[in-house]
């Protein structure tokens, strides 16, 4: 299976490549910089650049794969909801070029979202009050094949 991983070079990012890799998968990692597609290649990985606010490229690498991983979030906590916003609307342009097909959609989130104080399951809506939960309302969407982690460690296509 081809996937398209952004946030390849990310903590979540890379362990993700490293297991497809190490499954038999192809991988095609985005990367914003000449450092970041080093890493990609020394990983195995074939480099797509572009980032987050490049929604062509975005467009592209999801096009070009048979499922896509949302592993990348610009961590400017200066800019957050900013960043927010463009997450959902990275979500919004991978989950539209996966529209009516049967490849996947895997969004990566963290858990602080959830409601404190309590066990969480799939089932609870995200935390209205954090500006993230753009993304993971996107993450929602119906009309593609899209599946959530949040982030209890690397889920893979086998």
């Amino acid at each position: 299976m081809r996937v398209f991983v952004t946030g390849a070079t990310g903590f979540i990012g890379s362990a993700i490549v490293r297991e497809l890799i190490g499954a038999g998968h192809q991988v095609l990692g985005l990367a914003r910089s000449d450092a970041a597609a080093k890493s990609v290649i020394a990983a195995g990985a074939e480099v797509h650049r572009g980032d987050l606010e490049d929604l062509e490229s975005l467009h592209s690498g999801a096009a070009m794969s048979e499922g896509v991983i949302h592993a990348a979030f610009n961590h400017d906590f200066s800019n957050f909801a900013a960043n927010c916003e463009t997450d959902r609307h990275a979500i919004e342009a991978l989950g539209s070029t996966l529209a009516g097909s049967d490849r996947p959609l895997i969004v990566t989130s963290g858990t602080a979202l959830l409601t404190p104080g309590r066990l969480a399951t799939e089932e609870d809506a995200p935390a209205s009050f954090f500006p993230r939960v753009a993304s993971e309302e996107t993450g929602g969407l119906n009309h593609i094949n899209t599946e959530r982690d949040d982030s209890r460690g690397p889920h893979v296509p086998r």
